[in-house]
């Protein structure tokens, strides 16, 4: 008996990956021992638990499931029609059921109607220190692979309806679950990395044939984190830059320790660490509200408003609805803002300015209005930002309609990204202002649209040439 594999496993975490793939081999033993490759003739020792999901925020209104007895799926109201969904969740310093499990198992029901959802309950094994967490979640990742097998041989699974969305170290377990079926790959991982560990001891591309992956807490140079920053599957999305993310404030560490206690702590911590799974749900619930992600090298770059071509494949669909095209090797992320709560959407223009008579090249913190059939930004802060000649933007044509007019030395191109809560509809007039001549020092006597710009003006005084705005999500100029 060949069976057909493609499962879908999507693991959440600080960032999360998915992966996606359909192949035919053989089945290799969840639990490492050796068995025939036809069936699972021995039950391996499972030290998780499963229950199904139907409804509500109880954990104990789930149903038990066990592995190789095949009652509890009649008694749990398995139905072998319909695809399954298996929720894991990770480390745990309290041994509770977090409510992020059943929202997002409730958002699933929503969305995807008649599914099977089961959730893993590994919280003996992960309510440990840290290290020795992580080091049960292989045994975890073991136990869910045993699972599956099981399921394919008690009720005909085709692991190409199965869906294993993972957050923190649950993301690990399920790319531990994955790399048990050798010979072939699984369908969709969605999950974290260890940064700097070698491949075969974290969760990686290798470990599906499409991973992608949502970054929301690594660390950065004034920020400690607990995510990575390191590219690790075919498509990684980095929200606000893949660190700390908006409406999550260090300080509210006071307020919550003296609400909470010490599980003050990690609640204040877990703010920007859980932005993945309430990301990855919303994007089941809020479907007219999708955010996209747009290919870039670096924060630094995307900040500059530089990557806003979704020519060729660079830009896509964060969450559920993530475009899966062909698979390659990865080498830039995709970047996008948000706001601090939901709806998390916000949309993202380019800013292009062109400069004549620049003296020396500094940067300008500016205010801009954009109005459009659809409403009016009000007044927003901007910081634009001389582009340099190694700046990458996607396609050079987009460039042209500005770059043309930048013919000498004193002509400078200056950008920014600007993100708007509210979609504006077609922009109709932008305004762009300055507080004082103190933002531009001593070279700055007065600015002016070259519009009204003629010849008794003195050529040393710096003009605005050309305002050009462009939409990230429209793709309008």
């Amino acid at each position: 008996m060949r069976i057909q594999t493609a499962a879908r496993l999507s693991l959440l975490l600080f960032h999360t990956l998915s992966a996606a793939v359909k192949g035919t081999g053989n089945i290799t033993d969840a639990a490492g021992e050796t068995h025939t490759t036809q069936a699972v003739h021995t039950p391996a020792v499972v030290k998780s638990n499963f229950h199904v999901y139907h409804e509500g925020n109880l954990f104990e209104e789930t149903c038990a499931l066990v592995p190789f007895r095949s009652d509890t799926l009649d008694g749990c109201g398995y139905n072998t029609s319909n695809d399954l969904v298996l929720i894991i969740h990770g480390w745990t310093m309290n041994g509770i059921m977090e409510q992020w499990i059943f929202n997002l198992a409730s958002a699933l029901k929503f969305r995807r109607g008649q599914v099977n959802v089961i959730i893993s309950d590994w919280r003996s094994l992960a309510l440990h220190p840290y290290p020795i967490a992580a080091k049960n979640s292989r045994q975890v990742g073991r136990d869910v692979a045993t699972l599956l097998e099981w399921l394919e041989e008690a009720v005909q699974l085709s692991v190409d309806k199965v869906h294993l969305i993972g957050y923190s170290l649950g993301a690990h377990v399920a790319g531990f679950a994955g790399s048990h079926f050798r010979g072939r790959k699984v369908g969709r991982i969605t999950g974290p990395h260890f940064e700097g560990v070698p491949a075969f001891d974290r969760l990686s591309h290798d470990d599906a044939q499409f991973v992608d992956v949502i970054h929301t807490f690594a660390k950065s140079n004034i920020m400690p984190g607990v995510g990575i920053k390191q590219i690790i599957g075919h498509v990684d999305f980095y929200p606000n830059g893949g660190t700390f993310q908006p409406g999550c404030k260090m300080l509210d560490i006071y307020s919550n320790v003296y609400q909470y206690g010490l599980q003050g702590v990690p609640k204040t911590i877990k703010c920007s660490h859980e932005r993945a799974v309430k990301l990855y749900t919303e994007s089941l619930l809020n479907t007219s509200q999708p955010i996209t992600g747009f290919r870039c090298r670096g924060d630094s770059t995307f900040n500059k408003g530089l990557c806003m071509d979704c020519k060729q494949d660079r830009c896509n669909t964060l969450g559920y609805d993530i475009r899966r095209g062909r698979a390659g090797k990865n080498t830039k992320g995709l970047y996008f803002k948000t706001g601090p709560e939901t709806p998390y959407k916000v949309l993202h223009y380019q800013i292009r300015v062109l400069l004549m008579n620049v003296i020396e090249p500094v940067e300008a913190s500016v205010s801009i209005t954009v109005n459009g059939t659809r409403g009016e930004s009000g007044e927003l802060p901007i910081t634009l930002k001389l582009k340099e000649s190694d700046d990458v933007s996607g396609s050079m044509n987009d460039e042209k309609h500005v770059d043309r007019y930048q013919k000498s030395s004193g002509e400078k191109i200056y950008t920014s990204l600007l993100t708007v809560g509210a979609d504006l509809g077609h922009l109709t007039s932008v305004g762009l202002v300055w507080r004082g001549e103190l933002v531009w020092s001593s070279w700055l006597r007065r600015v002016r649209n070259i519009m009204a710009w003629n010849g008794s003006d003195q050529p040393t005084e710096l003009s605005v040439w050309r305002i050009c705005i462009k939409s990230g999500e429209k793709q309008e100029k």
